[in-house]
């Protein structure tokens, strides 16, 4: 009944890779400042590096509200217990927060970036916020790989307190 996607699968290589990404570019970053690199390198990683992190973030809040309301829709469709759809607005509890300030403050550090490119921002403002961005995008992907495991054996337990009839 609730068939299981390799959305899941997909949603943690995409945690996974953007996290590096953004190392990735956190150290670029270093290395432009140090004059190892060229800025235009740097930029056009963390470019790309910022489009996967919103991407992933974004799909993920799309999955936990899509699975969520699919869950909700069994429970009641089927008469199980309301734990299900309980233990769905824990998830999202715990990770939304997450996704929703991560990108934001991932958001600031490329914006500033631009400044600090053009010398209107000291590029320590920069490299800080590249760091905090980064320090989150791992704790976001952490609890998220958490929460998304968590999400896929609940399924599972769904999909075996659903009666033999439910046309799996």
């Amino acid at each position: 009944m609730l068939d299981k996607v390799p959305v899941a699968r997909i949603l943690g290589f995409l945690f996974l890779a953007s996290t590096i990404l953004l190392g990735l570019v956190t150290y670029q970053g270093y290395r432009t400042s140090a004059g190892a690199l060229e800025a235009r390198a740097h930029i056009t990683w963390a470019l790309f590096g910022i489009v996967v992190v919103l991407f992933t973030h974004t799909m993920s809040l799309f999955y936990f509200v899509g699975t969520g309301s699919r869950i909700k829709k069994v429970v009641g469709e089927y008469a199980l217990t309301t734990e299900f759809v309980r233990r769905t607005v824990l998830f999202k509890a715990r990770l939304f927060p997450w996704l929703t300030f991560t990108p934001l403050v991932t958001m600031a550090a490329f914006i500033i970036g631009g400044g600090a490119h053009t010398r209107a921002v000291p590029a320590w403002v920069h490299g800080g916020l590249a760091l905090l961005a980064l320090g989150m995008n791992l704790a976001t992907a952490v609890v998220a790989l958490q929460c998304i495991a968590e999400n896929v054996t609940l399924i599972d337990e769904i999909d075996e307190a659903l009666p033999e009839t439910a046309g799996r």
